[in-house]
């Protein structure tokens, strides 16, 4: 197994910190944003390698561009559909 990153989680109290409250913002806009996208992730729980995780998430928004592309073409005159303008 390999160990990426060192960060050591906050412990809880009952004050917030500026710090803490920014990483969760940062965290929190990040998430929100998956949402919006074309990124399409199996869901449920798996236990993958580095590796594999990077190869789905590369798949996943590979299948996501290409449904992307797919509705903008269908959209599009014939002539810009075929690369003429």
């Amino acid at each position: 197994m390999k160990t990426v990153g060192h960060r050591k989680p906050h412990t809880i109290t009952l004050h917030a910190r500026a710090g803490a409250l920014e990483e969760f913002g940062r965290f929190n806009d990040a998430f929100h944003s998956l949402a919006r996208t074309r990124i399409l992730l199996p869901k449920g729980v798996f236990r993958l390698s580095h590796e594999e995780a990077d190869r789905q998430m590369t798949e996943g928004i590979a299948r996501g561009m290409a449904l992307l592309a797919a509705e903008h073409n269908q959209g599009a005159p014939d002539a810009t559909r075929q690369g003429k303008k």
